[in-house]
């Protein structure tokens, strides 16, 4: 097999997990009088199969009380590690968790912030990276349809920042530990995009983190009798047997609108699967029941509705059982999809569900989330066209010491139709004008309006500045990527900016960003912008990023001023 290296976006990386193994200091933490607990950080991921490896180096966590600061605002609790440690994010499937963090000791306090910081893929590399054999800290590996592997860099929006991860949780004083567990998605956060004809990747990060007290587990098998033979990915690509299976625990969302994935995973060589760990909801509660939808390549969906889950299970401690004999799989016929290239999502830090919802069952129905996937920051398309099920749902309920029976079950869509939804946070949900979206001649193209801002929570801000080049016409084309909470939000064009001026550069305007105003402030919305150039001539060696001094403070208005000079 060849091996195929590119040498592309060696810049970026900083931001994202915050779990260690021997917890360092905290830079601003409470003195000694102050009361303390103990707080351990796992790390796990829910499934990709379209990577062999999603490496990242994990320096630092961070903790804050507030939700209303920015990465650089004082009162953070920084705990670097002694030496950073590189985890395989592809490898944390199916209820595995990597201990990053042990024994950290944090102030007794509720939190509402968490910041993890990666070490930057520009950085020499680490020594944990170089014992795995890496080419960069932060780096993806794939192999593709002829058999042959490739490595990449994977760029991290704003490295020094940190991923942050909004939600609350109280350390209790000294006694148990508070166990957190903080959740990748790399199957979906992980993006493609094109740079010089070369594959690239991005991290969109979705973070969320679970208390391990209040999580339960679910065990479950798939027939392999329509299983393909065991090749990752397969090759040819077949039509005749189901790969690249992905499990969803789904929960009501709390508008009570759709059905939302709240865990991820897929399934091992012999066909078992587990869900772990699957938060319980509600204060204080130790059941709840969750959905579990199976979609894969080539077959019919299966839902599996009512399923318990107790708070404290573990996949080898009292799990829920999804069925006492392996779910039974559907061959089926599929179609591609991808947004309209002429109406580009925007802003392009959106991702795009697709939905299907049930029929004839008797009960109220909203719909289930069958396909989820980020848009490409850099074209506002998929990077590569989204396969959809032709078929219809095979659907049952959860039987206690049983096995459900699986009905087929046409779509209110109908067969292979699916509602298409675009999102990102502080935006209002938005249905696309060409719903419901049909099987055709792939790929099938949907048309998403704009992305309007929540106007229940923020309104609709601006950041503009100025674009200079310190030699007039090193660079005609690029972005300037907008970023909040380590997650890519927008990104506009610049190369009408980079031209301006016989090269000189000139001013630029991000509109349609969540920001607050006088009368309604939005806390946390600060902004970091970078700016990724490079001439079209050469564009593998003249590709540069440079970062844009200060932030954007949109809390309560607009910002203007944010400046930056590309050498």
């Amino acid at each position: 097999m060849k091996d195929q290296r590119y040498p592309l976006l060696s810049i970026a990386v900083a931001a994202a997990l915050g779990l260690a193994g021997c917890g360092g200091g905290n830079s601003s933490g409470g003195g000694s009088t102050t009361p303390t607990g103990t707080v351990n950080v796992q790390v796990t991921d829910a499934p990709t199969k379209d990577f062999d490896h999603v490496w990242v180096t994990i320096q630092e966590i961070r903790f804050h009380t507030s939700n209303a600061v920015a990465a650089d605002d004082p009162g953070w609790l920084k705990y670097p590690l002694a030496t950073p440690v590189t985890v395989d994010l592809a490898a944390l499937n199916n209820g595995s968790l990597a201990p990053v963090f042990d024994g950290l000791t944090l102030p007794v306090a509720t939190y509402q912030q968490i910041r993890l910081v990666l070490v930057s893929d520009a950085a020499n590399l680490s020594s944990s990276a170089q014992a795995q054999g890496l080419t960069y800290n932060d780096q993806v590996n794939w192999t593709d349809s002829t058999g042959t592997s490739h490595i990449a860099p994977l760029v991290i929006p704003a490295p020094t920042k940190g991923i942050g991860i909004n939600g609350t949780f109280t350390v209790p004083a000294s006694g148990a530990a508070l166990n957190l567990v903080l959740d990748f998605d790399v199957g979906h956060d992980v993006v493609k995009f094109m740079h010089g004809g070369n594959s690239a990747y991005t991290l969109k990060p979705n973070l969320q983190y679970f208390d391990l007290s209040q999580v339960g587990a679910v065990n479950g098998q798939v027939d392999l009798t329509h299983v393909c033979p065991a090749s990752t990915p397969p090759t040819p690509a077949p039509t005749t047997c189901a790969y690249n299976f992905v499990i969803k625990a789904e929960q009501m969302s709390a508008d009570g609108t759709h059905h939302e994935a709240t865990r991820f995973t897929t399934i091992r060589p012999d066909g078992s699967f587990t869900l772990y760990p699957v938060r319980v909801l509600g204060s204080g509660r130790i059941l709840s029941t969750i959905d579990v939808l199976v979609r894969g390549r080539n077959m019919d969906t299966v839902l599996v509705r009512n399923v318990p889950v107790t708070a404290g299970t573990s996949p080898t401690s009292n799990p829920t059982i999804l069925s006492t004999t392996p779910l039974p799989l559907t061959i089926d016929t599929e179609y591609t999809a991808n947004e309209n290239p002429a109406a580009p999502v925007s802003p392009t830090g959106a991702w795009v569900n697709f939905y299907q919802t049930l029929s004839a069952t008797g009960l109220p129905e909203v719909p289930y989330e069958v396909r989820y996937r980020h848009i490409n920051p850099f074209t506002g398309v998929f990077t590569d066209d989204i396969p959809l099920s032709t078929g219809p749902i095979q659907f049952g309920s959860y039987v206690a010491a049983g096995s459900p029976t699986l009905a087929t079950n046409t779509p209110v869509q109908g067969n292979g139709g699916f509602l298409v939804f675009a999102g990102a946070p502080d935006y209002t949900r938005t249905e696309a004008s060409t719903d419901p979206l049909t099987p055709g001649a792939s790929p099938v193209l949907f048309t998403m309006p704009t992305l309007t801002v929540n106007s229940t929570v923020a309104t609709a801000d601006s950041i503009s500045g100025n674009i200079s080049q310190a030699t007039a016409g090193k660079y005609n084309t690029g972005f300037v990527v907008v970023v909040r909470l380590g997650t890519i939000v927008s990104t506009i064009p610049i190369d009408s900016v980079l031209t301006a001026n016989a090269g000189a550069g000139g001013p630029f305007t991000v509109s349609n960003l969540p920001g607050g105003s006088a009368t309604q402030s939005l806390p946390g919305a600060y902004y970091y912008l970078y700016a990724v150039v490079w001439n079209t001539a050469n564009p593998l060696t003249t590709l540069q990023l440079t970062d844009f001094s200060g932030y954007a403070n949109l809390t309560s208005a607009s910002a203007t001023g944010l400046n930056v000079t590309l050498n």
